[in-house]
């Protein structure tokens, strides 16, 4: 018992005099703790086949001062079985010149012949090997998101600063630097709860922006919802690129709300 104490009081001594003596490295043992408790937080959470969400989405195109052109609003209720979306569009409000008109009909039919579209392109997609260098589909995925796996850490530096606060609650403020450039490495800051270590909010942008884009960011707030899962609550993307006539200046701004979890069936036996 007399060895085990004097252990654990050598540890606290050599913790304080490296603290006092070797300040980088008590912060930078400071730094893989809060990284090392952020990623068994991750992974904690349950994981979901199916769920359902109401979700308003707001498109801003705009003009070469970055002022308002038109604005589309949809609401619809997104559904998620067995890991394949499905949208139900319930309204879609478009604002032009000051004239506002319902073109719910018109956005249903485009969108299911966008769809038609996509499906093609990933059929062709996966018959390709090297679709990276092509373009490709910007869409990300958590892994994207977040560089906290334990083989994606590896990509990043990571800088701890000053602590704040998000909807008045105390969080801790880590900002990624790719450690090479590439347009597939999303870098940014991320604000953590201090008390749970969720990730509450992120703002990030490509380490290295894609072809003919100039700019590209990404603001997402999460939540976890009462039945444990962690889910997107807020987005707002801001992009900037395109050459000639075909230049985007667009915000999409995205609010999601009134999750429900659909379990999956159990298996008769």
């Amino acid at each position: 018992m007399k060895t085990k104490t004097k252990f654990i009081s050598f540890v606290l001594v050599l913790g304080t005099f490296s603290a006092l003596h070797f300040p980088a490295f008590a912060q930078k043992s400071e730094l893989m703790l809060l990284l090392d408790r952020i990623i068994k937080q991750q992974d904690s959470y349950p994981e979901y086949d199916s769920l359902k969400a109401s979700v308003i989405t707001t498109t801003t195109k705009m003009d070469k001062n970055w002022k308002p052109k038109k604005v589309t609003v949809v609401k619809k209720i997104l559904k998620v079985v067995n890991k394949e979306e499905i949208e139900e569009v319930l309204q879609v409000l478009e604002t032009e010149k000051g004239v506002t008109k319902d073109i719910t009909e018109k956005y249903i039919k485009e969108a299911k012949k966008q769809r038609e579209k996509d499906k093609k392109k990933e059929k062709e997609r996966k018959r390709k090997v090297k679709k990276e260098e092509d373009g490709g589909s910007y869409e990300l995925s958590k892994d994207e998101i977040f560089p906290f796996g334990e083989e994606k850490i590896l990509n990043f530096h990571f800088v701890k600063l000053e602590d704040s606060y998000i909807d008045g609650l105390p969080v801790y403020v880590l900002e990624s630097r790719a450690k090479i450039k590439n347009e597939k490495l999303w870098e940014g800051k991320y604000y953590i709860d201090k008390n749970s270590f969720d990730i509450l909010k992120v703002e990030i942008k490509p380490s290295k922006n894609p072809k003919y884009i100039k700019e590209f960011n990404i603001d997402m707030s999460f939540q976890v919802i009462p039945e444990g899962y962690f889910v997107l609550r807020k987005s707002r993307v801001r992009i900037n690129g395109g050459i000639f006539i075909k230049h985007v200046r667009m915000i999409v701004e995205e609010e999601r709300s009134d999750y429900e979890i659909i379990a999956p069936k159990e298996t008769e036996i």
